[in-house]
């Protein structure tokens, strides 16, 4: 098959939009797979922090239910 030069000047525009987009993909992909580590970091500090509250808080209930009221 025989394509006249306007066609074949088509095909390599599309080629080329081909490549772009595919070479778009790949960085998209590598940026959200870095920010999916970077949030899982980020949850997992978040975790640590939600449970040391929480083991404060219950030393300081603990505290304060072995203190005698200040009217005793």
């Amino acid at each position: 098959m025989i394509l006249n030069e306007q066609t074949e000047k088509n095909i390599e525009k599309i080629e080329a939009v081909i490549s772009e987009l595919i070479r778009n993909n790949e960085d998209l992909s590598d940026v959200v797979a870095a920010q999916n580590k970077e949030i899982s970091k980020i949850r997992d500090r978040l975790q640590w922090l939600l449970e040391r509250e929480f083991e404060r808080q219950n030393i300081e209930s603990a505290v304060m239910a072995d203190k005698p009221p200040p009217h005793w």
